[in-house]
């Protein structure tokens, strides 16, 4: 898969295949394209050339309503320009299984309950949206995300503006998830050592193309780690990810 904005290539040739099941952390410097690999994705940017497949199906084959129901996304940010109030915003995430014409089903609102719980927001679900911080909203997207029950998450750095608390109890729901539902999650991190933790792939971009791609163990050395980053031997990766930098 190749893609350009403009004459400039974002992603080239990229070629891979995810596992189901799995839960695959993306890593690598700003402007690597991993924001624009979820993108593709997720269906909002189509590739120059080459294809995306779900399930062995072109993303093109699928209808909105039925790749919603098979895909969730969580952008890096998302502005929500309407007045809603969270509770209404969380049960967005069950509009792919609802006619337009269709009430709200209790099975959808229990649904809804239940994932503002698991992301801590639930004390705000009357609040209007807008009223939220940047980690409130954040955690309220997830839990949209999660209402889709959709078999694939992806995540454009849901972790930037939350707190080291709320990071691990996203991380810990995410993990949830993938174990108990076998939910397919594939997440762009920063954060090295959560990366370790969590992920059972790994895949690193570097100027659009892919580094490397594998379990994690096998991705996430110090070598490549150095390689990806550019780190020069001021820097010292250790066995956890933590990188850290000589001052003399």
């Amino acid at each position: 898969m190749t893609f350009r904005y403009d004459k400039r290539i974002i992603l080239n040739e990229l070629s891979l295949q995810f596992p189901q099941g799995g839960f695959c952390s993306i890593l690598g410097p700003n402007g690597s394209g991993k924001t624009t690999l979820l993108k593709c994705m997720a269906g909002l940017l189509k590739p120059d050339s080459g294809t995306v497949a779900l399930n062995g199906k072109p993303l093109s084959g699928y209808k909105m309503m039925e790749l919603a129901r098979e895909i969730a996304y969580v952008p890096q940010y998302q502005e929500v320009v309407f007045d809603i109030d969270v509770f209404d915003y969380v049960m967005l995430g069950r509009n792919p299984y609802q006619t337009p014409w269709e009430m709200e089903r209790p099975e959808d609102k229990e649904i809804a309950e239940e994932m503002l719980i698991k992301c801590n927001v639930h004390h705000h679900r009357e609040k209007r949206i807008q009223e939220l911080s940047g980690g409130e909203r954040q955690r309220v997207m997830i839990a949209r995300a999660m209402a889709q029950q959709a078999g694939v998450m992806l995540l454009d750095e849901p972790l930037s503006n939350l707190d080291v608390t709320h990071k691990f109890e996203i991380m810990d729901i995410l993990r949830q998830l993938n174990e108990e539902r076998g939910t397919t999650i594939l997440i762009i991190l920063h954060d090295l050592p959560i990366a370790k933790a969590y992920s059972k792939q790994a895949l690193l971009l570097k100027e659009g193309e892919m580094l490397h791609f594998g379990e994690k163990n096998e991705v996430l050395t110090e070598g490549l780690i150095r390689k990806c980053f550019d780190l020069s031997d001021q820097h010292t990766v250790s066995g956890e990810g933590f990188i850290t930098k000589k001052l003399y």
